[in-house]
């Protein structure tokens, strides 16, 4: 679950758990476009599942898999019974492709563990030591399920009851510890801007990252409380919530707890002026002013005049924007995903853009079609004009455009080693020119084109052993491809290296002293000069994210700045006019310690320092089996039962679903039952689907009841007197379902099916209904139904959706469903389905648009049999409840026949006003009441064989169709992502005048 970096990850997860699903109406595809073949290792602890990896690599992970293993045992004291199992990719778009997680993973995602299986499935990344965190990381996650199944008396269930800075920050501090730059940095920022959150608004306040905060909380604990305190907090916090767990843990109240930990940190991190007064070196030409809070990955034209950055500053995505580089006005935006069907994702997290010589074109990592690709972009057309994909790399990041030639070096990783690759434009010839097994990140050119600089974790000559948590700036010189690993901080991070004009010297950033500043190094007199004094620093969103880049006598860099992230333009003559010449080189962290030395020393501490070690096991202990597929429940839920009772009699609702799975997702079935009212009411459906492949193939077996009514009123033969009576009929369906579904990219699939369905009637009447008691002559019977019958049918679909979604609905981009259904017997019949949205942002506002078309048509179209189709459902046209319709058309009227049909056209426009949420976005802020406000104009039309539509407002006759229209307010909830409530208030217009205004919910999304 590491990388999931911004305050607003919490925000962006309500949004956009609506939005991205699997095979239904509308919804973006997951990721698959390949078809993966599993083999299985196992070793004492884990089964570890992989494909198309060396010997090398699956033994080093699963060497380091036991390391971690051992080091959360000793402090969690918990003992995986059973083999956890860990799911491997070669790379992140493979991981994205993933069937063992059923949701989408995005670009910031490094891992995840899921939890009634307990599969850790995660990416082997570009260096090391990221790998190696993620396992850490993620690895906590396998042993807090296993906590709660043991130990909880809710089981797993009882995670809704922890903070989610709780768990998340649990997995920082195990597999990171108490020494950590980046994470100091953010706290220092928070402190000095006297933003520093309580527990409470900590587990409240979307804005503050649960990794972050999380990881500075458990330091605290295990060094105030001691590291035993790990687990039994965790576990009382997940049987009693998180204030009642403090009090009767370590007894103390949570408010006073938070005051001690702040009291603490701040008297550890802001020891001394300069710890929290600075000033900032340049200008700040892209921040919240005039931009987003997170404007990262800064990429300046050779000409100085131009920049293109990253940014979240339409809230929902991070988009590549172009920008004046000396004033910082946003020019316009390059990319976004409702422009580029083509493009699944940008690479956003740890790498960034680079210029062609020219300044024509810029060149960024993206996922097309499941593999990295380099996509290179005509700027001035707003255009892509090449995807370059590299088979032989499994991952690309980090491009650098040559500054005399069509060569672009970047970051290529394969079978977990990085190494630094050329690729020739011109005539895509591909060659490795570190070829070692070291990592090799972050290439920057010098300004002749004959020597790249780039980091690395290999030692330099002044380290005694390797350690992959260090990382130094090293040279390589193209035509002899010599490799020069300098000395500057050893044991620091020295990262993102840029060469100076004059090729001698380059700026780069470094830790060395526990915060992030920049630093000049002079090649020639091997001399380092310390240019800024940040008690903060210059960051990316990583630590090994791009974040400083050059361009004349002009550096541009990021800095975090009251939480948010900056780009500013500094005037390199103007900052070294401050610079201080780092006479001694060595490294103290003793300032990125998120808590002060304590006497007893920290277990956590001790095992990571022996990460480099390499652990031994047995022979024996490690081996390879046959992947088998044995399905295992993955949910169970709904389930509810009750009884009831009426004046027809005795009645039974209640439900239950459950989902099953092999433990790599590649089979899953699904079975569910439900009955509301009479046993005839039972209905179920069990479904088998096949996702190992690109081409998802899938059967289902269902029988479901459908129930509907209408009274009437009749005479007594014998008595000459009139009685109201309630027609009640079941419809039941029995179907066998064939279905298959392909997607094309992230945003255009196609669905197929073939069905084989029986329907059948149940009919029931009661004689003398009255709707509020039961009366002394009140009959029930059966009478006569439809006869049942049989029909075969064939179905196919093609579906766009490359729509973001806001607080409560689409707010940008389109969504398109085209739908033809045949029935092959029994019914002579062919249904058309056509649904157009478009959504056109006008920042903050959306205007939204649908054109809808449902029609059955054929010579059964009309079949009594069907039921007729209905536009007075609130989701179609609202304000047409009961009452609603007040006489016959013969009276300048309207019937409830009007909205009654085989054929429907339905049209939609609302004007979408974010009501509550992100500050500077939604009229009332709020960081957890997200809704929005919507004006709307809702109109639709039926028809069928007995009536045709007519373009007029007002009609007299039912054989005269005439559209029905709405007009009104709606105001939707997001309920913590997990329902989407819609009241309104909806004004009916029929008959050419408007009618009394009706009270509605919705309770779905918006369209």
């Amino acid at each position: 679950m590491q990388f999931r970096w911004l305050k607003y990850i919490l925000f962006f997860l309500l949004c956009s758990s609506f939005s991205n699903v699997t095979a239904q109406y509308f919804g973006q595809n997951k990721p698959s476009y390949k078809q993966f073949d599993f083999e299985l290792y196992k070793t004492p602890h884990f089964e570890i599942y992989h494909y198309n990896t060396t010997d090398t690599l699956i033994k080093a992970i699963a060497l380091k898999t036991e390391q971690w293993y051992g080091y959360h045992q000793q402090i969690l004291m918990d003992t995986f019974i059973v083999r956890n199992p860990l799911i491997l990719y070669t790379s992140h778009a493979d991981f994205q492709q993933t069937n063992a997680i059923h949701g989408y993973i995005g670009i910031g995602t490094g891992g995840v563990t899921e939890g009634f299986k307990k599969r850790i499935i995660m990416p082997v990344s570009y260096s090391k030591q990221q790998t190696s965190h993620v396992l850490g990381h993620e690895m906590v996650h396998a042993f807090q399920y296993d906590l709660l199944q043991k130990k909880s008396a809710m089981g797993i269930s009882a995670v809704q009851n922890i903070p989610l800075w709780m768990i998340e920050g649990m997995a920082e501090y195990l597999s990171v510890g108490n020494t950590d730059s980046h994470t100091v940095l953010w706290m220092r920022d928070a402190l000095i801007h006297q933003k520093f959150p309580s527990l409470i608004v900590l587990t409240t306040d979307l804005r503050y990252s649960p990794y972050r905060f999380g990881q500075t909380f458990w330091s605290y604990i295990s060094n105030t409380y001691g590291e035993q305190y790990v687990s039994r907090l965790f576990l009382e916090t997940a049987n009693k919530g998180v204030d009642r767990a403090i009090a009767d843990v370590l007894y103390i109240s949570m408010d006073s707890l938070s005051v001690e930990w702040k009291e603490t940190l701040s008297n550890h991190l802001l020891k001394n002026i300069n710890d929290s007064t600075f000033s900032i070196h340049g200008d700040r030409i892209l921040s919240r002013k005039n931009s987003g809070r997170y404007n990262l990955a800064p990429s300046v034209s050779p000409d100085g005049n131009r920049l293109i950055f990253l940014s979240e500053r339409d809230l929902f995505s991070l988009d590549l924007y172009l920008a004046d580089a000396k004033s910082g006005t946003v020019i316009k935006k390059l990319y976004t995903s409702t422009k580029s069907d083509r493009v699944d994702d940008i690479n956003y997290m740890e790498t960034s853009g680079t210029w062609s010589p020219d300044g024509k074109f810029f060149a960024y990592m993206a996922y097309v079609k499941g593999v990295s690709a380099l996509i290179i972009f005509n700027v001035e057309k707003g255009k892509i004009v090449r995807e370059i994909k590299i088979q032989e790399v499994d991952a690309m990041s980090y491009p650098a455009w040559s500054p005399k030639d069509n060569i672009i070096a970047f970051t290529g990783l394969k079978q977990g080693v990085s190494d630094l690759y050329l690729f020739n434009i011109d005539n895509d010839e591909l060659q490795n020119i570190t070829n070692d097994s070291f990592c090799n990140l972050q290439p920057s050119w010098d300004k002749n084109g004959d020597e790249i600089y780039y980091v690395t974790d290999a030692p330099d000559p002044l380290q005694d052993r390797y350690t992959n948590t260090a990382y130094n700036i090293a040279k390589l010189h193209l035509n002899s491809l010599k490799k020069t690993v300098f000395s500057t901080f050893s044991g620091a991070q020295n990262v993102n290296p840029v060469v100076a004009n004059d090729a001698s010297r380059v700026f780069f950033l470094s830790d060395r002293d526990g915060t992030r500043n920049l630093y000049l190094f002079d090649i020639r007199k091997n001399n380092i000069e310390q240019l800024t004094f940040y008690p903060t620093g210059i960051t990316g969103i990583t630590p090994l994210a791009p974040a400083l880049n050059i361009s004349k006598n002009e550096l541009f860099y990021n800095m975090l700045w009251e939480g948010e992230f900056s780009i500013i333009r500094a005037n390199i003559n103007q900052i070294q006019k401050t610079a201080v010449e780092v006479k001694d080189r060595k490294v103290d962290m003793y300032a990125s310690r998120l808590m002060p030395y304590s006497k007893y020393p920290s277990m956590v501490d001790q095992n990571l320092l022996a990460t480099n070690v390499v652990i031994s096991e047995e022979q024996d202990s490690f081996y390879t089996e046959p992947v088998k597929a044995r399905f295992k429940l993955d949910y169970i839920g709904n389930t509810s039962m009750g009884v009831m009772t009426s004046r027809y009699g005795a009645g039974m609702a209640g439900s239950v679903e459950a989902r099953f799975s092999d433990i790599l997702g590649d089979h899953m079935l699904y079975s569910g039952v439900s009955i509301n009212g009479e046993i005839y009411d039972f209905g179920g459906q069990v479904a088998y689907i096949n996702k190992k492949r690109p081409l998802k193939l899938g059967v289902s077996i269902s029988h479901i009841p459908y129930q509907t009514g209408y009274l009437d009123i009749e005479e007594d033969l014998e008595s000459g007197e009139e009685y109201l009576s309630y027609y009640f009929r079941r419809t039941f369906i029995d179907k066998l379902t064939f279905f298959g579904y392909y997607p094309i990219n992230k945003s255009h699939r196609v669905e197929a099916g073939i069905s084989a369905a029986n329907y059948s009637y149940r009919t029931e009447k009661v004689e003398n209904f009255n709707y509020y008691y039961s009366i002394s002559n009140q009959n029930r019977k059966v009478v006569d139904s439809p006869s049942p019958f049989a029909v075969g049918i064939i179905d196919f679909a093609y579906v766009i959706d490359n729509s973001k979604f806001g607080l409560a609905s689409p707010i940008e981009g389109k969504r398109i469903r085209l739908a033809y259904e045949r029935y092959l017997s029994g019914l002579d019949m062919n249904t058309l389905l056509f649904d157009f949205r478009k959504y056109f942002r006008l920042k903050p506002y959306t205007f939204a648009l649908r054109m809808y078309h449902y029609g059955r048509y054929g010579s059964g179209s009309d079949d009594h049999r069907l039921y007729d189709l209905y536009i007075g459902y609130p989701w179609y046209i609202r304000g047409y409840e009961a009452g609603s319709f007040f006489g016959e058309e013969a009276d300048g009227k309207i019937s409830a026949n009007q909205l009654w049909g085989s054929k429907a056209i339905v049209s939609n426009l609302e004007w979408r006003i974010p009501f509550s949420g992100p500050k500077n976005y939604a009229w009332i802020h709020s960081q957890i009441f997200f809704s929005e406000l919507a004006i709307f104009y809702d109109a639709g039309i039926t028809w069928d064989e007995t009536s045709s539509p007519v373009f007029s407002f007002t009609s007299n006759s039912k054989s005269e169709r005439i559209p029905i229209m709405s007009s009104g307010l709606a105001l939707r909830f997001n309920l913590l992502g997990a329902i989407i409530i819609e009241p309104y208030y909806a004004f009916p217009i029929h008959q050419g005048k408007f009618h009394n205004g009706n009270f509605g919910v919705n309770i779905l999304a918006g369209w």
